[in-house]
């Protein structure tokens, strides 16, 4: 009887090494899923040490920044000038491609002129010549401030109709639309495209 056991424990032993080792094998050439990678295309800012995004070249200035997301792995000296008269390193509007961390786009390719600039998408479509309504306006302040209690930056926003608002955030991942779907009425668009992944 104790052989026995010791046959059986030695069994485990092999047993659970061999699993372990195959668990190895087929672990050591995968490092999770790839990270997604999102392009869009912009305008480049460089301010403080840091570069932004921006999807409103109106809104360029030093105070202001532009309303757009940090991007990260870029040298601004090595894009073509955008010109105009803001008094800060800007560039012409760039194709950008990289991965979004949460916080910024980190650039997987270099920037590339953009070969046409369609602008962020709209959250809603609205007449530009109708007034919000105040209820709309403290609407977006609550989805606002409930989106960035979570973390996520919140590049504008508007009153769809009487019961939605519609915000425009870097992402509209799959986990902050849930979220946030299921406590108001809220039209979510991502400025950031997700790219196909390829082989």
């Amino acid at each position: 009887m104790v052989r026995l056991l010791g046959v059986r424990t030695s069994s485990a032993a092999l047993g659970f090494g061999l699993l372990a080792a195959s668990l190895g094998v087929l672990g050591a050439g995968s490092s999770g899923p790839a990270a997604i990678r999102y392009e869009l295309e912009a305008p480049l800012l460089a301010t403080g040490g840091r570069v932004f995004a921006c999807f409103s070249d109106a809104l360029m200035g030093p105070a202001a920044g532009c309303g757009g997301i940090e991007v990260k792995g870029v040298d601004v000296s090595q894009l073509p000038d955008g010109g105009g008269d803001h008094g800060l390193p800007w560039s012409q509007t760039m194709r950008l491609v990289g991965t979004w961390d949460g916080q910024a786009l980190t650039l997987t390719e270099a920037p590339q002129i953009a070969q046409t600039a369609s602008g962020p998408p709209q959250p809603c479509q609205q007449d530009r010549y109708s007034q919000p309504e105040p209820d709309s306006i403290q609407r977006q302040i609550e989805v606002i401030d409930a989106l960035r209690s979570r973390g996520v930056e919140v590049l504008m926003s508007a009153g769809c109709d009487r019961t939605t608002v519609g915000v425009l955030v870097p992402v509209g991942d799959d986990a902050t639309v849930a979220w946030i779907t299921s406590h108001y009425h809220v039209k979510v668009v991502g400025w950031l495209r997700p790219l196909p992944s390829g082989p």
